[in-house]
């Protein structure tokens, strides 16, 4: 912009100028580029309301804490890991009341472990969406178990897991403390709200 504004200095001030056009044509995308900065903060990607309405659902019903992330971040939000820190700082920043009522946001594991494909060979239980049985059984009963206990539904990074590995790890966090499930809960949920950020962007 400086060099664009030097430029029409000198264009006014030469009387030998021999392209009125030209002139023109710089004062114009001078007054334009003064009048229309380019900004930098956060405008200069997303205004509020675009914000949250594209980022609300990465952490389940955070319409709020996306409203937060927005307003009160310390940089430029317009990439994906300047937008999953803002929202992550306003997640872990949040109260108990308002982290719980989020978790209930997330949807249930049940639906899709009884619609698995079922298999004879667990060797074949690659991911949720094929299992045995046995281990379709043992899951819906798990997390029955869980939600009683807990209060909201077993929520995991499902695409890191094997089916064998996922029940493994949910027998043994039924059977934990509060605390320390929480814990795990909401090292999966920042996990999930990060993938959620990064496609935004793919």
């Amino acid at each position: 912009m400086t060099k664009l504004m030097g430029e029409a200095a000198r264009a006014v001030a030469s009387p030998s100028s021999k392209n009125p056009q030209r002139l023109q044509n710089v004062l114009r995308a001078s007054n334009e580029m003064q009048n229309n900065p380019i900004p930098a903060t956060t405008q200069a990607r997303f205004d509020k309301a675009s914000f949250v309405e594209k980022f609300a659902n990465c952490f389940r019903g955070g319409a709020a804490l996306a409203g937060r992330a927005y307003e009160e971040a310390s940089g430029t939000l317009v990439d994906s890991q300047t937008i999953f820190s803002a929202l992550r700082q306003q997640f872990r920043a949040a109260g108990d009341a308002e982290k719980f009522e989020l978790l209930k946001h997330y949807t249930p594991l049940d639906p899709a472990i009884k619609s698995a494909e079922i298999v004879a060979d667990e060797a074949r239980s690659e991911r949720l969406g094929r299992m045995t049985a046995y281990q379709q059984g043992r899951l819906l009963d798990m997390l029955a178990a869980y939600r009683k206990k807990f209060g909201f539904d077993a929520i995991f990074v499902v695409r890191a897991y094997t089916t064998a590995e996922l029940l493994a790890s949910l027998e043994v966090r039924v059977v934990g403390d509060h605390q320390a499930e929480l814990a795990i809960t909401y090292s999966e949920v920042e996990r999930l709200a990060q993938i959620q950020v990064e496609a935004q962007f793919t």
